[in-house]
């Protein structure tokens, strides 16, 4: 059996440059300015969302953004 336990000695510093960060910040940001339509949004919104964002900062254009695949 292995020791899985983990420690850490210092400060921890947490990159915020990735492009994951970036899609997830976009994400954030959208989701905020279409709060106004009060409704709740489901798990199938929170994950095409995410995944048109995260293609945004892979340089798709539009048209592949908005494509379900």
């Amino acid at each position: 059996m292995s020791d899985s336990s983990r420690s850490i000695s210092g400060a921890v510093k947490v990159e915020q440059s990735t492009k994951e960060a970036v899609a997830f910040d976009l994400m954030d940001r959208i989701a905020l300015y279409e709060a106004s339509e009060a409704q709740r949004k489901d798990r199938k919104y929170w994950l095409t969302l995410y995944r048109q964002c995260h293609k945004a900062t892979h340089g798709n254009g539009l048209d592949a953004i908005l494509t379900e695949s």
